[in-house]
C-alpha cells in the first residue's frame, strides 16, 4: 500500500478535519483507535502492521511539520499500538485449504503452491494480460510496478526488465507515475527464456490490437494497457485479478500475494535469498528472511534431507576409520551404537571393537 493510500483511506477520514495545531498526542491516538477499528472490505480488522505503516506516514509527515515550526513536537510520537508484525505467508497445502473449504476463513497472506500456481497459470493463458500474471509469478513485481512498465524498460535480447517507475492513483490527479517504493526496488531483473516468448508475443499481439483500434490507441508505451492502449489502473487490475481467481476454482490469495509466492517458489528451486532479496528489491536481506522463513513445506524437507544425506553419506566408512583410530589410541571417540545412519557393504568389527 501507498503513502498515498495511507492517506486516502486512513489518515483523511480519522484526521483530515483537524487543524494542524489541534494535533495533540490524544487526538492521534483516538484516531489510531478508530483506524485499528476499521473493516476493510473483505470483511476483516485492519492489519497491526498496516496500522504501525501508517502511523510511520503520519510520523513522517509531522517531522517536516516539526523542522519547518509548524508544531513544537511530533505528536505521533507516543502513540500506542499493538503490534505490527507482518503476517508471514501461509501456502496452500491440501490441509490448509480443507479447512478453509470448511470454515470459509482464510489467512491475512497465502500463497499457491507450485502446482496451484501452474493451475492458475494454464487458466489465464487465453487473457489479453496473460503476460502480465506470468511475469509477476515469475519476478515478484509490485503491482504499481507491472503496470508503470514501458517497452523501453524491457529489452528483450538481453532478457532483462528494468524498474524504474510505478503508476499509483492519487486523489484529484488520477493515475501518476512515481519514484519506485525505494532506492532498492530500482532494480534490474534477469527473465528466462520462457517469460521472454512470453512477453515478445505479448508485443505481437499488442501491436495487433494497436491496428485494429487505429487512432484510438493510446500509445503511451506501456508494455500491459486496458482495452484500446489507455493506462491500466492498479485497482482495475487487483479486481480483474479476483475475478479470474474466483473462476479458476483455486483457493482464494490477493494480486500482491503473487509476489510473495514469486519468493517461495524461487526459494523452493533452490535461489539464494540473497538473490530472491535484490529480484524483490527489498532494502534488507532481514525483511526478506524474516517474511519468508516459513516457505513451502518441500523446502523444509528437502532441507531436512540433503542435511542428513550430508552427515551420515559413508557412514560406514567413517565409524571403522573412527573405531580404528580408537582402537590405535586406546581411546573410545563415539560409542557403540550411538549412530544408526546407512553403511555399505557387509558390517564387520574392527580389531578395538574385537577386544572390547
Amino acid at each position: 500500500m501507498s503513502y498515498q493510500e495511507h492517506i486516502d483511506r486512513y489518515l483523511v477520514p480519522h484526521l483530515g478535519e483537524a487543524v494542524l495545531e489541534e494535533l495533540t498526542p490524544a487526538r492521534v491516538q483516538r484516531a489510531f483507535e478508530g483506524i485499528a477499528g476499521h473493516i476493510t472490505p473483505r470483511g476483516q480488522r485492519v492489519a497491526a502492521a498496516t496500522v504501525q505503516r501508517v502511523r510511520a506516514t503520519l510520523r513522517a509527515a509531522l517531522n517536516t511539520a516539526v523542522r519547518e515550526w509548524l508544531l513544537g513536537s511530533n505528536p505521533a510520537n507516543g502513540l500506542r499500538l499493538a503490534g505490527g508484525q507482518s503476517a508471514r505467508p501461509m501456502v496452500w497445502t491440501e490441509q490448509a485449504v480443507a479447512d478453509w473449504r470448511n470454515s470459509g476463513v482464510r489467512p491475512a497472506v497465502a500463497v499457491w503452491t507450485v502446482e496451484q500456481t501452474r493451475a492458475f497459470l494454464d487458466h489465464v493463458s487465453g487473457d489479453r494480460l496473460y503476460a502480465l500474471f506470468h511475469l509477476v509469478v515469475m519476478t515478484g513485481l509490485r503491482r504499481g510496478e507491472v503496470v508503470g512498465l514501458r517497452w523501453e524498460d524491457v529489452d528483450l535480447e538481453r532478457g532483462t526488465v528494468r524498474v524504474v517507475r510505478q503508476l499509483q492513483a492519487h486523489r484529484g490527479a488520477g493515475l501518476v507515475e512515481v519514484a519506485p517504493k525505494s532506492a532498492a526496488s530500482r532494480r534490474t531483473l534477469m527473465v528466462d527464456h520462457t517469460t521472454v516468448g512470453v512477453l515478445r508475443r505479448h508485443r505481437w499481439r499488442q501491436q495487433q490490437e494497436a491496428q485494429e483500434h487505429g487512432r484510438v490507441w493510446d500509445r503511451g508505451g506501456y508494455v500491459f494497457t486496458a482495452v484500446g492502449g489507455g493506462v491500466l489502473a492498479p485497482e482495475r487490475l487487483s479486481r480483474l485479478f479476483r475475478k479470474l481467481n474466483t473462476a479458476s476454482g483455486l483457493p482464494p490469495v490477493r494480486l500482491h500475494d503473487l509476489r510473495h509466492g514469486a519468493a517461495t517458489l524461487a526459494l523452493a528451486a533452490g535461489v539464494d535469498l540473497k538473490v530472491v532479496q535484490a529480484m524483490l528489491g527489498h532494502a534488507s536481506i532481514v525483511l526478506t528472511a524474516d517474511t519468508y522463513a516459513s516457505v513451502l513445506p518441500q523446502v523444509a524437507r528437502e532441507a531436512a534431507e540433503r542435511t542428513a544425506s550430508l552427515v551420515l553419506r559413508d557412514a560406514g566408512r567413517v565409524r571403522r576409520q573412527v573405531w580404528g583410530r580408537a582402537g590405535r589410541r586406546g581411546s573410545v571417540l563415539v560409542p557403540p551404537g550411538s549412530h544408526h545412519g546407512p553403511t555399505t557393504g557387509t558390517a564387520r568389527l574392527s580389531h578395538a571393537q574385537m577386544r572390547l
